[in-house]
């Protein structure tokens, strides 16, 4: 983890790098999956950098993606409930 970028700042790094319209703004209400801004190979990169900020391996067959991770502010309560548990 970089220390100097909040786990905001990185999300939206790793979003932004997989985002192929770089004119896009990516406000924390802005909706990734039904947009097609986040598509399969997004989520699944996504996936991988939760479980590297959590620590924690994800129960994908338990969680509906196209509900918690369709917005950054989604994204950042998902992370903070398994950083907490």
């Amino acid at each position: 983890m970089s220390g100097d970028m909040s786990i905001r700042d990185r999300l939206v790094r790793l979003l932004e790098e997989g985002t192929k319209d770089s004119v896009v703004e990516l406000g924390d209400d802005t909706s990734l999956i039904r947009s097609g801004l986040l598509d399969s190979l997004g989520l699944f990169r996504l996936a991988l950098w939760i479980e590297k900020e959590t620590g924690s391996r994800l129960d994908l067959e338990s969680l509906d993606p196209a509900k918690e991770w369709d917005s950054i502010e989604g994204i950042l309560t998902f992370v903070a409930k398994h950083l907490e548990g």
